[in-house]
């Protein structure tokens, strides 16, 4: 695994936390290793994630990154509460 990663001024810097190197992911590109997983927030409405969700969404992500958003159940009684 490479260490060095390319600098906004073009030099090569060494990346000391793996958790930022880049890694591809089939065809993704990912520009570090951090992952958002599939959360659920409560806050759907008939399990479809509602317009406040793209806020919450965009505050979490960044350029080149995986975010896997809004888990939802698949059937009313395999929610795990009412």
């Amino acid at each position: 695994m490479d260490d060095k990663v390319q600098g906004q001024n073009g030099v090569s810097a060494e990346t000391p936390i793996p958790l930022l190197r880049p890694y591809k992911l089939g065809k993704f590109q990912l520009s570090h290793r951090i992952v958002l997983a599939p959360l659920t927030r409560q806050r759907s409405w008939n399990n479809v994630p509602q317009p406040p969700a793209i806020l919450h969404y965009s505050q979490r992500t960044s350029k080149g990154g995986l975010l896997i958003a809004e888990a939802t159940g698949v059937s009313d009684t395999a929610e795990g509460y009412l």
